[in-house]
């Protein structure tokens, strides 16, 4: 049993970073798209589509990143940044004549939208307390169970009991390095995939 319900929080856990990963790799990617249709389709320079999905990014790496990381709050900055990137992708598309243009750009920036909801989303998730006090009742029931089993032995328990408490401690030091929101822990999701737009 202990087992088993540390191997669905573990999984529990993973999903979140899984799905919070998965939306970063497609918001950036949909950053790039905006970025390069911004630089080789006919958009006035006066929208300045890529300079504001290049700064929408900056605002995630140098500002969202530690909201997230610290309370899970979505920064005010890069709200703004976002909303001028938005503004910015609707006059591009109203300004040009080409549907397939004006289609891929705004497919790009529902991609983009569509990861970001989702990554702030995941940023709130959290596992219920309870599923770790079960964890750590049933640990504490293998450990009584093996003094039992070995009482009669004693230089059997000696051995057995820090063996047993270093295979219960091992997979509750890996899981609470890390935090139900994958932005926060010691193992948490790197913001690389957006450092790559701004090189």
């Amino acid at each position: 049993m202990f087992s088993l319900t540390a191997a669905l929080l573990a999984t529990s856990i993973w999903d979140n970073y899984s799905t919070a990963t998965k939306a970063i790799k497609n918001e950036s990617q949909g950053i790039l798209n905006i970025i390069s249709l911004a630089n080789s389709i006919p958009i006035p320079k006066e929208i300045d589509l890529s300079g504001s999905a290049k700064r929408y990014t900056q605002s995630i790496i140098s500002d969202e990143w530690k909201t997230l990381s610290k309370n899970r709050s979505i920064s005010p900055d890069a709200e703004e940044k976002f909303i001028a990137m938005r503004a910015a992708t609707f006059k591009a598309v109203n300004t040009l004549p080409n549907r397939a243009e004006s289609k891929a750009l705004l497919n790009a920036f529902n991609s983009v939208n569509s990861a970001r909801e989702m990554r702030l989303a995941y940023a709130a998730i959290d596992v219920h307390p309870i599923r770790w006090y079960a964890l750590l009742f049933l640990g504490v029931l293998v450990l009584i169970t093996i003094a039992f089993i070995h009482s009669s032995k004693p230089k059997a328990l000696m051995l057995v009991m820090p063996i047993s408490t270093l295979t219960i401690i091992t997979p509750l030091c890996i899981i609470s390095l890390t935090f139900s929101s994958p932005y926060q822990g010691v193992i948490s999701i790197s913001n690389g995939p957006y450092l790559q737009i701004l090189r």
